[in-house]
């Protein structure tokens, strides 16, 4: 297998497929995680010209469940000691609140739990390499609100737009707050807006929504190869080999929102996190 490895979620779709296939051009291994095992099999098959001998691993899961991603998270780590790049990448959006069989709310728990956990599992991995990633998927949305830690998950007045752009939000809370937690570690760990991107985002949704969704994408969006750059760009370029606690936008480093430097918010963020996630996977 090639000397560097990536860890990719999310990567059967969009720019998460587009990623893994511009990475493995690079000579870079890669391990894809996703939730449908017949998808994994046909991306494999797609990505099959661009890799080396051995150069694609699968692991499949459900990222909204705790417990089934720190399963496949300790699979990883036992079968990779070194990891260069964990890309968290995962995610989506739900119209109408939906709760995970764990009983978290479903954007929360995908969105920004299976990132918080996945690192957690994994950071030991690429501190070993000597030069670890860390990529988290954030976006532009996160621009324009802010966390209520009373209604966390959205229990009350739920809107499925604004929880996205919330856990659009934690993601950059996470980036900055594991940043700090490791500057220690030889680990960057670094955020981004992939742009408006045509992809299947929000095909999961039925009716008015998913057909909204189609016809804005049809009218404003970027292809999947463009949407992917900045994440590729920030898993393997030596331009950022000692960049961290940044939020990227087309390849180049970006003041994120006012509300993003909250220090106390993030604290309280990650806090609300480990309790939770302590508690579902004790």
């Amino acid at each position: 297998m090639s000397e560097k490895i990536v860890i990719i979620t999310g990567a059967t779709d969009g720019i998460g497929k587009v990623a893994a296939r511009e990475i493995l051009k690079k000579g870079y291994s890669v391990a894809l995680v996703a939730r449908n095992k017949e998808k994994l099999n046909q991306v494999n098959t797609e990505l099959a010209p661009f890799a080396v001998k051995n150069s694609i691993s699968l692991y499949q899961a459900d990222l909204s469940s705790l417990k089934e991603t720190k399963k496949v998270a300790e699979k990883i780590k036992k079968d990779f000691p070194k990891i260069h790049v964990l890309l968290n990448n995962a995610g989506a959006f739900f119209s109408d609140r939906a709760v995970t069989g764990e009983g978290l709310e479903s954007t929360f728990a995908l969105n920004h739990l299976n990132y918080f956990v996945f690192a957690d599992v994994l950071i030991p991995c690429l501190h070993a390499s000597g030069e670890g990633r860390i990529v988290n998927v954030a976006s532009g949305a996160h621009f324009g609100v802010s966390l209520d830690f009373d209604n966390l998950q959205g229990e009350t007045k739920y809107s499925g737009w604004k929880q996205y752009q919330k856990s659009k939000l934690m993601n950059v809370y996470f980036t900055y707050e594991l940043d700090e937690r490791l500057k220690e570690k030889s680990i960057t760990v670094n955020c981004l807006h992939p742009g408006f991107v045509k992809t299947k985002f929000g095909h999961n949704n039925i009716g008015f929504t998913k057909s909204f969704i189609q016809f804005v994408q049809n009218l404003f969006a970027i292809n999947e190869d463009k949407g992917a750059k900045t994440s590729v760009f920030l898993a393997t370029s030596d331009e950022v080999k000692n960049v961290t606690g940044q939020y990227f936008e087309k390849s180049r480093a970006k003041k994120s929102s006012k509300q993003s430097y909250d220090i106390a918010a993030r604290k309280e963020l990650w806090k609300r996190s480990e309790q939770i996630a302590k508690t579902i996977l004790k």
